[in-house]
């Protein structure tokens, strides 16, 4: 009796221990964010949450890049619908040479899932300027554990191990032609004009700051190709085959409404072969710019 007695205590206080409320666990998940589906930055997030389910912690963005920022964070967690929320307080540092007054802070809203045996965290962020007159964009966030990470870490390892050595197989060539991304802010009535570098053109759509009913209509070469439309917050994307005889093409952007807030402000991506171009503009209803692509 009393071996058993001394065996019942021992496993009471085993899983009295167990179950005691531990430290706050920290958690990380690695992956990239997307900026208005034009440029992609590496993103970590390393946090702990309390009892009380508030999240504190710190992100790292462009890890290792020249432009590597970190960031406090703070936000709550949702156990009951595996949410997760965060806002980026202040900078903590960066690498980069933005004044401190020009950094972008990211608002995040996101679920914890499991996929595919991964515990996958997606998301979407907002952005708000340190400053009032710095345009923030919006995008969205995919993260991995950090477990899961290693994981596939190890897995490519043991993949490349095996693969024959590179004097043995044919190397695909590849473009060495690099990205590029420029920025063009343009006035009412005004137009630029670019190279163009390819026989199609992609154009992607999205309100600026508010989603207030702003609508725009594009011609193409004075032939209206897209009427009237409502730009959200989500990117609207349409693609454009240019004949090989044509020489010269000319977009123009024509704000039909304001919507409830004055100026339709709007963001236009054009991809031109391997060259995005951020077209951003406010027009007054019925004012125009035009965008005009000349072959070499």
């Amino acid at each position: 009796m009393k071996h058993s007695l001394e065996l019942h205590i021992l496993t009471t206080i085993v899983l009295v221990l167990f179950f005691l409320p531990s430290k706050a666990q920290e958690f990380t998940f690695s992956g990239a964010i997307v900026i208005d589906k034009t440029e992609v930055l590496s993103y970590t997030i390393t946090y702990t949450i309390t009892e009380e389910n508030i999240l504190t912690g710190f992100s790292i963005s462009d890890l290792n890049g020249k432009e590597e920022t970190k960031a406090q964070l703070t936000g709550k967690y949702n156990a009951k619908e595996k949410t997760l929320s965060f806002d980026e307080k202040k900078i903590v540092y960066s690498k980069g040479e933005t004044p401190s007054d020009e950094f972008c802070l990211m608002k995040v809203k996101g679920k914890i899932e499991k996929k595919g045996g991964k515990t996958i965290f997606t998301g979407d962020f907002n952005a708000v300027g340190l400053s009032d007159d710095i345009i923030c964009a919006s995008g969205t966030l995919i993260l991995l554990s950090e477990k899961d990470i290693s994981e596939l870490s190890a897995k490519a390892s043991k993949v490349i191990q095996k693969l024959p050595k590179v004097d043995s197989i044919a190397v695909p060539k590849v473009d060495p032609t690099p990205w590029s991304r420029n920025v063009f802010e343009i006035e009412s009535g005004k137009s630029i004009e670019l190279e163009l570098k390819s026989d199609q053109l992609i154009i992607e759509l999205v309100d600026d700051r508010f989603q207030d009913g702003d609508r725009v209509s594009v011609l193409k070469n004075g032939v209206k190709v897209i009427n009237n439309l409502e730009l959200t917050n989500r990117v609207q994307s349409f693609k454009y085959e240019i004949g090989k005889e044509e020489k010269e093409i000319t977009f123009s952007f024509i704000a039909e409404d304001e919507g409830s807030i004055a100026l339709t402000t709007f963001k236009a991506v054009i991809k031109n072969g391997r060259e995005n171009n951020l077209i951003m503009t406010s027009l007054n209803k019925g004012e125009k710019i035009k965008v005009i692509f000349k072959r070499k």
